[in-house]
Order: structure tokens, then sequence, then C-alpha cells
């Protein structure tokens, strides 16, 4: 169960946000430390809207892809407040993009 984890330029991982559907999303998960928003979202795709607008309106820390076991999940962090997690179906052609491919 080997992790390997890639960092992603901020400017990439935000473009990258605006169309990630196209990477087949499994899965979205939303941390807002100061407000409960986002425990009232339901469907992965009220998630991936908030999760847009956060990253838009601020700066984006960090973002990296961890893959693990076959599954890619890109991480956004947003002025250490929100945590952006979308897990990816196919994170290979995210990498290849990015130009982080082994």
């Amino acid at each position: 169960m080997e992790v390997k984890v890639y960092n992603l330029s901020p400017d990439f991982a935000r473009k990258v946000l605006d169309d990630i559907e196209r990477y087949g999303v499994a899965g979205v998960y939303v941390e807002n430390r100061v407000s409960l928003l986002d425990d009232m979202l339901k469907s992965d795709e009220e998630k991936l809207k908030y999760a847009r607008e956060k990253v838009n309106e601020g700066n984006v820390d960090k973002a990296v892809l961890v893959v693990r076991d076959g599954t890619g999940t890109l991480v956004i962090n947003v002025e250490n407040v929100v945590e952006i997690r979308v897990e990816l179906e196919k994170y290979e052609k995210l990498l290849r993009e990015a130009g982080v491919m082994e």
C-alpha cells in the first residue's frame, strides 16, 4: 500500500477544479473550519459548486494529488480554513496534464 504525493501548482489546481468532472469524480468532501454550510451540502454537485466558490474567493495555500491503492485524491487547502478533497477515477490524466507523471 504505497502512497505517492504529487505537488501541484495553486494555479493548476484552481483551473482543474473548474473542469474536474472530466477526470471521473468518485466523491467530493469539503470541510470549512469556520462555517457549518459545508455540513448541509448533500450532493457532489453542491459540494463542487461550493468548493469552486471557495477556491475563487481565496488563496490556494497547498494543492496535492495523493495516489493510494489505485485511487487519486486531489487535496486543495484554501487559506488554511477550507479543505477540499476530490476522489478521481482518471487521476493519471490529471498527472500527465500537470507534467508530474513519472
